[in-house]
């Protein structure tokens, strides 16, 4: 399984370095030494920065605004935030949004942290 997924993340990465070519380095340079992100649909494309701690803060309040938010609001938020290239359909297109949200969601990956109360 853990094969079979990183297998997966080396054809992606692969579509993305023929994709986007030297734009690609360009933007992990950019953001070196943190991570970009690749969401890929049917052959569709998007290159995504990393997220900031106040784009983090924006997120979780567009999320948790009952009225004039909510996941998808979010979600948009983000994919429009962290887009640096891509595919327009992923963002114009309906069917390829609703895929790219999954994606969307996997940007938020904290580091493990602990806590404990004294």
């Amino acid at each position: 399984m853990k094969e079979d997924k990183e297998n997966m993340q080396e054809s992606v990465e692969q579509l993305a370095e023929m994709r986007f070519g030297t734009k690609l380095a360009e933007f992990r340079k950019m953001f070196a030494p943190r991570q970009l992100t690749i969401i890929e649909v049917e052959g569709k494309m998007a290159v995504l920065k990393p997220i900031t701690a106040s784009e983090m803060a924006k997120h979780s309040m567009i999320l948790a605004d009952e009225e004039n938010g909510g996941l998808d609001k979010s979600l948009r938020y983000l994919l429009e935030t962290l887009w640096l290239d891509g595919d327009e359909e992923l963002r114009n297109d309906e069917e390829y949004f609703i895929s790219a949200m999954l994606s969307v969601q996997n940007v938020i990956v904290l580091k493990k942290s602990r806590s404990a109360k004294l």
